[in-house]
């Protein structure tokens, strides 16, 4: 299938999570988001209602992160963070797994983790991706 530049761009993240990004560079990068249409808007939980603030017309979902960066908070704290995060505005969450845990096989652990945090945002209708970070 051929894609076009707007369909392509339908599908893109805009990552808005480098620590030092100022109010300014939220803003610019929301008007970025919003000029290219792109899928999301994704800030740091502390942005998510920054990010509501410069919504204008219809833009991008906006996501944010749960456990981020590395995914080894507890799930209770996770599961709060998407709490919150649903509360000031996100419609979107990315899940950071917890690695530590997949590679020391302990899946049920891991299982229970993303259900805990897709359940609470499966109640209000918010869908999860779950991201698995690696590093080289």
């Amino acid at each position: 299938m051929d894609y076009n530049c707007d369909q392509i761009a339908r599908m893109i993240d805009h990552s808005l999570l480098r620590p030092e990004l100022t109010r300014e560079d939220i803003r610019k990068g929301c008007e970025t988001a919003r000029k290219y249409k792109v899928a999301t808007v994704c800030c740091s939980p502390s942005d998510v209602t920054l990010v509501k603030s410069f919504w204008m017309g219809r833009m991008s979902k906006r996501t944010t992160v749960v456990g981020f960066p590395h995914g080894y908070n507890t799930t209770e704290t996770k599961v709060f963070e998407a709490k919150q995060a649903i509360k000031d505005g996100a419609a979107e969450l990315d899940m950071v797994i917890n690695i530590s845990r997949l590679l020391s096989g302990d899946y049920e652990y891991v299982k229970n983790d993303i259900r805990a945090v897709v359940r609470t945002a499966h109640r209000h209708h918010v869908p999860v991706k779950v991201i698995l970070r690696t590093t080289t």
